[in-house]
């Protein structure tokens, strides 16, 4: 199958979001630089996560983008002391965040952050 970039972005956006086992979904806090990228989790806590070459220069995110990180080994990469303790496996778009908005998988703590964030982009326009 060629066509790298295109097909990865056609399939991030047709798939339908459902999170697996060791997946959450995260907000982006701060771009650490070349592919790191601070996030905080449904407990408020913050980690740092890689942002895959393969999303490089087909997907770009900004701080307060939500994303799902996978952080399986989060606990081993604590204990070693690692500092990266995630990988970025999806960049959620706004109309999968509406969704999950409306699903029991989204987190609490992002309820009221992406309801302003939405009232204030209807405000610009």
């Amino acid at each position: 199958m060629k066509g790298g970039r295109k097909n990865l972005k056609r399939a991030v956006e047709a798939e339908m979001m459902a999170l697996q086992q060791g997946q959450n979904i995260m907000q982006v806090v701060d771009l650490r630089g070349s592919n790191l990228i601070e996030v905080m989790d449904a407990k408020g806590q913050h980690l740092l996560a890689i942002f895959p070459a393969k999303f490089q220069k087909s997907m770009w995110i900004k701080r307060g983008n939500f994303v799902v990180v996978d952080e399986s080994g989060r606990e081993e990469a604590i204990e070693s002391g690692r500092k990266v303790a995630g990988i970025l496996t999806q960049v959620l778009y706004h109309d999968q965040v509406r969704i999950l908005q409306k699903s029991s998988e989204w987190p609490e703590i992002f309820r009221s952050s992406s309801q302003e964030s939405s009232m204030q982009e209807t405000e610009l326009y």
